[in-house]
């Protein structure tokens, strides 16, 4: 007996010896996922789902090795910064699940030995890395790290082999109800193109980011796709090369074809939508390109530019003049003729027709007055000689003002009845009144002009940042329970509603800051998202508490990293996850912006907690917990301030207490059909492999392979797959090893 439990033992350590070297695989066996998982992805759309599309090289964190062709070389994508970047596709035709995106995490001496910038578009080339994804959606981009310093670390890089040069192979053709059907992602569809070089015809832009470049566009049955600018050539943020002459088309350009790579991106819902991403640019884009480009247009739609309205606070007395530019820029076409659409509140749209005998020029249109309270939404279309029709902004979000005899207040600044988020006194000179809520010893999150908050009661809408620091203003001088008048420039930076304070007024001190507006983080209605589907900005549940302090009552500590979710120590910026519940998936970030004490990662690599910090437990629940609702990098957040903004921790699930020693639990059913689950204490943190072997000592699952913090942990192994036998459980932390037997009966 004492003879085969040796024999077990050295035939699994050396399975685990063989599972952490380099295997060879091909790009589809490193992206291939069960149909099953994606059509369940397609159905779960506004729900909660757990299922991700990381196949098994990708969990283990496997060392891999592929051949594919190379579709865009180094610097191209300047969306990632400092690291070096590229795609990679399977060199056989027509073959699925075949694109893969390759990078460093920086730029490097050590990245460079990689001999990654010495490739070109169109090489085949051989290269070794480690197998991820990247982002917590579930249909997320599966990567190749060929040189990183984070976890999953490999800072040993292997030189790329080049095996032949060539030129890239020609795009893929398929239509945009591979991807999705109207506005809603299928995975089911589209997953099998992730990373792939395709192209799509005849498609007609809708909707344009004119802070980024980027664009939606829909096929003739309204399904619709988004470009990604995600290329210095293709995009209008601070990455674009400076020889580039890219300008997002207008809504309403006829695309003869776009072409690049398949990108899922984040968004509300539980699946990704997914992106094109063109890299190489045309004459239209870079001067001398002897490129057709991966956009080509076929007739584009009129460019409106420098809409405007004078005056910018109407009063009810007050007709206001609109002024836009109309060019077509078809060779040979011109402008025709104009209009201006406005409504008053929830009425139907009027149409002011403007008209012009000859060419281009500046149009003017006057919304005539309108009665105090009023609010008005307003977009300009115009059309050219050969029947093109361009409009500005999308009709769907137009611009709005609100009529105030009485002066503007910190709800007309931040209200908005469209889903983009977007106020409408944008760019306007302003002045408004309220208390701040939270000053400059309160949160830390600019240092070089620091964000205050005033509001000027509790209650939707009724919250907003201010900033400015230079002299004369010193907006950073303002305290919490001053009541101010300030006036300033309403800004929309990184799509938070913002006051740039050019002046200000101190009426009076310490007064009482309107108090906290109690959110819920559970049910209709409430504040909160799935970690991996956060909403998209402008969503009208989170957007009306964008500055606004919020109170939570009882939450749990349910993601002690926001940025990492199995709580390990990469991506650590100090961020948690508090929900309704000790176990729910369902809750809302907390940033770590505050001048409080309190933290919840007890990761080491998070080195900007205080010394004196106070750790919440993982799974505790709090008294209330409240501060002011942010957004942030993509993300709502709640920004506590001091520590009286946290109250005491009621009750801590006693699963998540600090074990005093390993321990691995007989698996719970035994025997099982067709899953069981396992419960596992840990009392260092570590990274953690949960294996199953069969009685041959061949592995035939990896439950868990993730960095841990200390605590208790259940996993579930799910059979269905294999047969019924005995089977041999592992559980690895460190240099600590221990294993048990179960047995699956079916």
């Amino acid at each position: 007996m004492r003879t085969h439990l040796l024999l077990t033992v050295f035939c699994l350590a050396g399975i685990v010896s063989l599972a952490s070297a380099q295997k060879n695989v091909t790009i589809p066996q490193l992206n291939i996922v069960p149909i099953d998982s994606l059509v369940k992805m397609d159905q779960q759309q506004s729900a909660a789902s757990t299922l991700l599309d990381d196949t098994q090289f990708v969990r283990d964190n496997d060392t891999v090795r592929v051949t594919g062709v190379v579709l865009v070389k180094p610097r191209i994508l300047t969306y990632t910064l400092a690291r070096y970047n590229i795609f990679i596709q399977d060199t056989t035709t027509g073959a699925i699940y075949a694109g893969l995106n390759v990078l460093t995490n920086d730029t490097s001496d050590a990245a460079q030995t990689t001999q990654i910038t010495a490739i070109d578009t169109g090489d085949v080339i051989t290269i070794v890395g480690r197998a991820l994804e990247f982002g917590n959606q579930p249909n997320s981009l599966t990567e190749m790290y060929i040189y990183s310093t984070s976890a999953p670390a490999f800072t040993s890089p292997v030189a790329v082999e080049i095996v032949k040069s060539g030129s890239r192979p020609a795009p893929l053709e398929l239509a945009v109800d591979s991807f999705a059907v109207g506005t809603q992602p299928r995975p089911s569809r589209g997953e099998k193109y992730e990373g792939m070089y395709v192209v799509i015809r005849n498609v007609t832009v809708n909707s344009v980011d004119l802070s980024s470049g980027r664009f939606t566009f829909v096929d003739a049955a309204g399904n619709q796709m988004q470009m990604y600018d995600g290329s210095g050539y293709y995009t209008l943020r601070g990455h674009r090369y400076s020889n580039s002459r890219y300008t997002a088309p207008p809504v309403g350009t006829k695309l003869s074809y776009i072409r690049g790579i398949i990108i899922p991106q984040a968004r509300t819902g539980t699946a990704g939508d997914y992106t094109i991403m063109p890299l190489y640019p045309g004459p239209g884009q870079l001067n001398g390109s002897t490129y057709a480009g991966d956009m080509v247009i076929d007739k584009f739609a009129p460019s409106i530019t420098g809409l405007t309205r004078s005056p910018g606070l109407p009063l009810s007395s007050s007709s206001v003049s609109v002024t836009f530019k109309a060019s077509n820029l078809n060779t040979g076409a011109t402008i025709d003729s104009a209009a201006l659409y406005y409504k008053v509140d929830s009425g139907t749209f009027t149409r002011l027709k403007l008209t012009l005998a000859v060419g281009d020029s500046l149009y003017r249109a006057q919304i005539p007055a309108q009665a105090n309270n009023s609010l008005v939404s307003y977009y300009a279309e115009a059309y050219g000689s050969e029947g093109s029709t361009g409009t500005f902004p999308d009709a769907t979000v137009p611009y709005f003002y609100r009529v105030r005899n009485s002066g503007l207040t910190v709800y007309d600044l931040q209200y908005t009845p469209y889903v983009n988020g977007r106020p409408g006194f944008v760019g306007d000179t302003v002045t408004v009144s309220g208390v701040v809520t939270a000053d400059t010893t309160d949160l830390k999150e600019t240092v070089s002009n620091p964000r205050l908050y005033i509001a000027e009661s509790a209650g939707a809408w009724k919250g907003v940042a201010i900033y400015g620091n230079g002299a004369g203003v010193r907006a950073d001088t303002l305290a919490r329970g001053d009541s101010v008048t300030v006036t300033g420039i309403l800004r929309e930076n990184f799509s938070k509603t913002e006051i740039q304070v050019l002046s200000k007024t101190v009426h009076a001190r310490n007064k009482t800051v309107p108090g906290p507006t109690t959110v819920s983080i559970s049910g209709s209605g409430s504040v909160s998202y799935s970690l991996s589907n956060p909403p998209v900005d402008g969503n009208a549940t989170f957007e009306q508490w964008e500055g606004v302090l919020v109170n939570i009552n009882n939450p749990y500590i349910v993601g002690r990293n926001a940025d990492n979710p199995n709580n390990g120590s990469g991506s650590n910026f100090g961020e948690f996850f508090i929900g309704s519940s000790a176990t729910t998936t369902f809750g809302l970030r907390v940033d770590d912006n505050g001048v409080n004490r309190y933290y919840a990662d007890t990761s080491a690599s998070y080195t900007a907690k205080p010394s004196n910090a106070i750790l919440i437990p993982y799974r505790a629940r709090l008294s209330f917990l409240r501060g002011i609702l942010d957004y942030s990098f993509s993300f709502y957040k709640l920004e506590p301030r001091k520590d009286d903004d946290f109250g005491t921790v009621t009750s801590v699930e006693t699963v998540d207490l600090v074990p005093g020693h390993f321990e691995l639990s007989q698996n719970y059913p035994n025997p099982f059909n067709p899953s069981t689950t396992i419960r596992y204490s840990i009392p260092v943190p570590g990274r953690v492999t949960l294996k199953v072997f069969n009685v041959l000592g061949q592995e035939v699952a990896s439950v868990v392979n993730a960095d841990q913090m200390a605590g208790t942990f259940v996993a579930t192994f799910d059979a269905s797959r294999l047969s019924t036998g005995v089977y041999i459980y592992q559980l690895r932390v460190s240099d600590f090893m221990t294993a048990k037997k179960m047995v699956l009966l079916k």
